[in-house]
């Protein structure tokens, strides 16, 4: 527990540093847009090869599509807890969809890669990366519809399909084909790679920069909101999920990305789609914030 409060505590501390970074002015929106970019597109993708290059994973093709079909099973308890949450918290009908998303999708890019490099080492995150699949999927598609209130949510498959998705499949054909790669791509995707956690989290921070905590604090709907995306969804998930999974770190890993808080992206979402940003940005805050408490524990006492 101490071992894992610890690496906890750095991660947060690299989130409030991104925080107090963009409140002191030093950097801005647009530099946090090109800097996420950077993250998603090269550094991420850089790590989530460096996962499989060269390494010897003890992990076989048919371990590879079962912990595929887990994630997506993992996917599908949020959703069906997301759909409720609202009429259970009393929200109003027309709240209901941007609330669902909020529970919904959680931050397994930005948080949860970073927290499960820390507990299991960087060679989990090529199992882990694979949540990307489905996430993005079920985001585009169904999160899409949940904004419209039920109406046909245009799928957007370019969206979907994204570089980290892109370095996912890439890996796993490099596992299933032990494909050698030459050292100097190797020392650069590891190179890379070394950078990741400290930037994602930094991230974080920066976009949480134009909250203010006074209104973010201000209201206990949201608490709820995120106590069950963060202690009800990875307790479902473990929950149900411990029946079928007999690997303890398979099972972790799953488990640590469904205990994440909200997803960024979620607030993007519901403003391309017409929906006000600003309670979503506060969710997204609070929710950070409390993941920093709640995902030690969750883990201590689940794996």
């Amino acid at each position: 527990m101490s071992g894992l409060i610890g690496k906890m505590a750095v991660l947060f501390v690299l989130l409030v540093t991104g925080y107090l970074c963009a409140r002191l002015k030093i950097v801005g929106a647009e530099f946090n847009k090109g800097l996420s970019k950077l993250v998603m597109n090269v550094f991420l993708a850089a790590t989530i090869l460096d996962s499989v290059i060269n390494k010897e994973l003890t992990l076989s093709g048919k371990e590879l599509g079962f912990g595929i079909l887990m994630m997506c099973l993992a996917m599908l308890i949020t959703l069906g807890i997301a759909y409720v949450t609202p009429t259970l918290l009393g929200i109003k009908t027309g709240d209901r969809g941007m609330y669902r998303l909020l529970v919904a999708f959680m931050n397994n890019a930005f948080v949860g890669f970073p927290v499960v490099t820390a507990l299991y080492g960087e060679e989990s995150l090529f199992f882990a990366s694979l949540l990307n699949i489905p996430f993005n999927l079920l985001l585009y598609s169904v999160g899409v519809m949940m904004l419209k209130s039920g109406e046909k949510g245009g799928f957007n498959i370019k969206k979907a399909i994204n570089t980290p998705i892109i370095a996912t499949l890439l890996a796993a054909l490099i596992f299933t084909l032990r494909i050698p790669v030459p050292t100097i791509i190797d020392d650069v995707c590891g190179t890379l790679a070394a950078a990741t956690v400290p930037l994602s989290m930094m991230c974080v921070g920066i976009s949480l920069g134009p909250v203010s905590v006074k209104d973010a604090l201000s209201h206990p709907r949201l608490y709820a909101l995120s106590l069950v995306r963060l202690i009800v969804c990875p307790l479902a998930v473990w929950f149900v999920l411990h029946f079928f999974i007999s690997d303890p770190v398979s099972l972790g890993i799953i488990v640590a990305l469904m205990a994440t808080p909200t997803a960024i992206v979620c607030t993007i979402l519901g403003l391309e789609n017409g929906r006000d940003g600003i309670e979503s940005s506060e969710e997204i805050f609070i929710s950070t914030a409390l993941s920093m408490i709640t995902i030690p524990v969750i883990m201590s006492f689940l794996t």
